[in-house]
């Protein structure tokens, strides 16, 4: 199985949680050894006797990371497996991952409950990458792109390798408020002889071009590559609505 379908599967075998923050993110891209932080979309209330924070990985169940009940004003803790590189804090019930690694890749999503029933909101996917490490590097252009209804966009991803590699899969995918993963839009065809072709001193330019018709096509964009057995993944793009300006 090629690592591209590898990619498509584990982003749309995830667990499909209901809606956290970051912004209306459900995708997140930190390079292994950073430090990211999920934030749920509400704070902690004692209206709510229980928080607590999940994680799941594809094919597992879900696991218990973090909980704080909120009625005794308690402070949260986190489940014995995840006291290592988990850090909780109890103002606004956030989630640091410190020093990111592959162990840390997957589904986040917090919830609250009031003893009974557990509500969860959006769940955000956390891909870890080695950019540091890796003989190829992703530069997406530009990182916000603002239109108007009907418009086209057109995204580049230029590919920087420091070796040739036989074969190379590039695709995007878009995350957006409101989908609990990912979606695949688009997949280059024979990108490798793509690549022969766009060369140059700045690399292999992958061009994709979307018409914005509406806020159900905006978001951000995400060029993936996959080589040499691993899976690079771009800062991303953002693509937003320009804002209509009324006149008094």
């Amino acid at each position: 199985m090629s690592l591209i379908w590898i990619l498509i599967l584990s982003l749309q075998i995830i667990y499909p949680a209901r809606t956290t923050d970051l912004n209306e993110r459900t995708f997140i891209s930190v390079e292994s050894g950073k430090n990211v932080t999920l934030h749920c979309k509400e704070k902690p209330e004692k209206a709510s006797k229980i928080w607590v924070w999940y994680k799941q990985r594809v094919g597992q169940e879900p696991q218990e990371v973090a909980t704080q009940l909120t009625s005794n004003n308690q402070e949260p803790f986190l489940n014995s497996i995840f006291q290592k590189g988990f850090k909780i804090d109890k103002k606004d019930f956030s989630l640091t991952i410190k020093g990111a690694t592959k162990d840390h890749e997957g589904m986040y999503f917090c919830g609250k409950g009031d003893g009974n029933t557990l509500k969860f909101f959006n769940g955000t996917f956390v891909a870890v990458t080695d950019h540091p490490q890796s003989s190829i590097s992703i530069i997406q252009t530009p990182k916000l792109a603002l239109v108007r209804p009907g418009d086209n966009v057109t995204l580049q991803c230029t590919v920087h390798h420091k070796v040739q590699a036989a074969e190379r899969g590039v695709l995007w995918f878009r995350s957006a408020a409101g989908r609990s993963f990912p979606e695949i839009i688009y997949t280059h065809h024979n990108s490798s002889r793509q690549c022969e072709i766009s060369s140059s001193k700045d690399g292999c330019v992958f061009n994709f071009t979307k018409n914005i018709s509406n806020s159900e096509d905006t978001g951000t964009y995400y060029c993936a590559v996959s080589s040499c057995a691993k899976i690079i993944i771009g800062n991303g793009a953002t693509v937003r609505l320009k804002l209509k300006l009324k006149l008094l």
